[in-house]
């Protein structure tokens, strides 16, 4: 290492001071010691900097040169220590999130807004994505997506689990008879996830019942599965929270509530334990608000 980034704060020390005691008093550093790192210092650049004598110690004029350099060079570095100290008290800077869409607006709407409230230093930028919502690399930071997980050298956190269930609506019912067994699904348009595909699995007690329907629609989107059952188009899976409020008010009918599809699970994923301090508290955030 360059001599001069260990005995920079030496030297400005002695020449503030205009003394060897009192600059190795100030750095709690003995006499002798800094006497012996200024010679060889000064070895180094080939260029005395004090003028000694019994009395006094004066700076050179190559010292005085030194000596602006010196502190630039400790302003820089008290100025990276400050901002370091900043950001380990105010994380901030940029996180890359990649999920679903229909996710964050079924389940999740406002806890971006709040987290920036709570870190107003950091930025988000958040991608959606229908099908996929990809894998983690360079590209991302951080990726919310429903299970199972697609490597296991992630590192992954839940966040909340996900309910389907059967549902149609009331004007899709004068049309068909209600199922009174899965398999009569398969006699009904359907409207599938593509992520899911159009096989459906329904349980009941110890019965596992598995159901290859016809999709009327095969779309993307859980946002647009409901618009379209809400149409009445087909039988569509739609999350119990997010239909409570239309099944409430009739707009849609629960088919065979003894039968229950299996749950998703929704998983925060990082690289590995070892992140930035800003990604971090923002996985903690995002834990602890769906806790």
């Amino acid at each position: 290492m360059n001599p001069l980034l260990l005995d920079a704060p030496l030297f400005v020390e002695v020449a503030t001071h205009r003394s060897f005691s009192k600059a190795a008093e100030a750095l709690d550093l003995g006499v002798s010691t800094v006497s012996r790192r200024i010679r060889l210092l000064e070895k180094k650049l080939g260029n005395p900097l004090f003028l000694r004598d019994t009395h006094s110690v004066r700076i050179t004029d190559a010292g005085e040169l030194l000596l602006e350099h010196c502190k630039s060079i400790m302003s820089t570095a008290d100025n990276a220590l400050e901002s370091f100290s900043r950001n380990m008290q105010q994380p901030s800077g940029r996180i890359r999130v990649s999920m679903y869409a229909d996710v964050y607006y079924g389940a999740m709407q406002g806890v971006f807004s709040a987290f920036l409230d709570a870190y107003p230093e950091i930025q988000l930028n958040i991608h959606f994505f229908e099908d996929s919502p990809g894998i983690l690399s360079e590209s991302y930071d951080v990726i919310l997506r429903q299970g199972p997980l697609p490597d296991s050298s992630l590192v992954a956190k839940k966040l909340f689990t996900i309910a389907p269930a059967v549902y149609a609506s009331p004007k899709l019912l004068e049309k068909y008879p209600a199922p009174v067994i899965p398999q009569d699904l398969r006699h009904m348009p359907c409207i599938t996830l593509s992520r899911f595909g159009s096989v459906w699995e329904l349980r009941c007690d110890d019965k596992v019942s598995v159901v290859h329907t016809t999709p009327q629609f095969i779309v993307n989107s859980a946002l647009l599965v409901q618009e379209l059952v809400l149409g009445g188009h087909g039988v569509g899976l739609l999350r119990e929270n997010a239909a409570a409020s239309h099944e409430a008010s009739g707009q849609i009918v629960r088919l065979l509530p003894q039968w229950h599809v299996p749950t998703h699970d929704l998983f925060i994923m990082v690289g590995s334990h070892q992140v930035p301090r800003r990604v971090r508290v923002f996985v903690d955030y995002m834990a602890k608000h769906f806790l």
